[in-house]
């Protein structure tokens, strides 16, 4: 029973890709998104393990104040907003900017420049939360950690060539797919999740994870059909749109960055390397695999145009939003429940398409907000917190109410 609860936290994060999102499909919603999820993965994955606890009354999670909690909400809230935003406006303004010039942003440049933020900002939380704030204590714990387990820090190179790609795949799919379709789609990750877990977890979802597993399918399936028709309208913002190439290269990286947690819980999860070395680890091992793939892929690119040739204020909100996600996400899943976590999803994934609609010219149909009820009732229902909600409470168990009496 532990284990499939913690399957569960871990799939519930599937909006955020790596993020992770995340969420939505760019910092997996949730990542998410994952993502479609989403981050740092060592930061969800390792952070999971007091937050997949919380079904034991935690006392640390008991003195975290309503005011503090509402905070995690607020900026889990916004960084599910920005980071899909950013994530499409920056690939319709590199779209725009290769027809003038040839110099958009380059979505390989992008994965090394968070690395490079990830890094830093791992390794100054572990100076600052492990070190005592001692440069030369935390050189010392890195280098002692990843001395004493060399073995952990080798399998660390799995899931770091993993988010690379997805965090490359993840910005292609924004070329083709508006913010808030890159958000519904990145519930594609608790379906990647799911299988894994059954395939090589070994684990039973139960009817009421199944019953979310297919409500979530069809939900996008609705909202693909939807978009397909509009996109034959040439409704919608100024860039590019083909909803199933970006439902394809979606469906890829949350396929990729489910595999890669899955793969934590199943080697990693009972690693005794800190949280913040492993984040270091992550960073350091990734970033050869992203610079090879700049170099290979866009060398000419940069070369003509420097390395930040491109760069403009959407993509370096996205690069930010996805360098703090981590550390975000560590805090929200260590301190808030189930329920504010879904309950950030579903008000971003809201927020996201008024703005795209008020701003962008998406286009709100009624198709587009049944595939969006269903896809955030396969969340909660996902995350077992409908139970918890009074309106929903007397459905069936296996629809996420309470159980009945026996």
């Amino acid at each position: 029973m532990l284990s499939e609860k913690r399957s569960a936290s871990e799939m519930e994060r599937g909006v955020d890709l790596r993020s992770s999102s995340s969420g939505g499909l760019a910092e997996a919603v949730g990542a998410s998104s994952g993502g479609a999820a989403a981050t740092s993965a060592t930061t969800t994955t390792k952070a999971a393990s007091p937050g997949e606890g919380q079904k034991k009354a935690s006392p640390k999670q008991e003195t975290v104040s309503p005011v503090a909690k509402l905070g995690l909400l607020v900026a889990l809230l916004l960084q599910n907003t920005l980071l899909n935003v950013a994530a499409r406006r920056s690939r319709v303004k590199a779209e725009q900017e290769n027809a003038l010039s040839g110099c958009g942003f380059l979505t390989t440049s992008s994965v090394v420049t968070t690395e490079v933020l990830k890094l830093v900002m791992s390794f100054g939380l572990l100076q600052a939360l492990e070190a005592g704030g001692s440069l030369r204590e935390a050189c010392r714990m890195f280098a002692t950690q990843t001395r004493e387990h060399p073995v952990d820090g080798l399998k660390i190179i799995v899931p770091a060539v993993c988010y690379v790609v997805s965090n490359n795949l993840v910005l292609i799919s924004g070329d083709y797919l508006e913010a808030p379709i890159l958000v519904l789609f990145g519930g594609l990750r608790i379906i990647a999740v799911g299988f894994y877990s059954v395939t090589l977890l070994r684990r039973e979802l139960g009817a009421r994870r199944w019953i979310a597993l297919v409500v979530l399918t069809a939900a996008i399936v609705v909202v693909q059909l939807d978009k397909q028709r509009a996109t034959a309208d040439h409704a919608g913002d100024e860039g590019s749109k083909n909803i199933v190439l970006g439902l394809a290269f979606a469906a890829a990286a949350c396929a990729i960055s489910g595999f890669a947690g899955v793969y934590f819980e199943l080697v990693l999860k009972n690693s005794p390397i800190s949280v913040w070395v492993r984040n270091v680890h992550l960073a350091l091992v990734s970033l050869p695999f992203a610079t090879s793939a700049l170099l290979t892929k866009d060398y000419a690119t940069v070369a003509r145009c420097g390395y930040f040739g491109g760069y403009e204020t959407a993509a370096w909100v996205y690069i930010l939003v996805k360098a703090m996600g981590g550390l975000l996400i560590a805090a929200v899943v260590k301190h808030a429940n189930n329920i504010l976590k879904a309950l950030a999803t579903a008000v971003a994934l809201l927020l996201v398409s008024l703005l795209s609609a008020a701003f962008y010219g998406f286009l709100l149909t009624p198709a587009f907000f049944a595939g969006a009820t269903g896809v955030v009732y396969a969340l909660f229902l996902y995350a077992n917190v409908l139970k918890d909600l009074p309106p929903c409470a007397w459905l069936p168990p296996a629809c996420g109410g309470r159980p009945r009496p026996t």
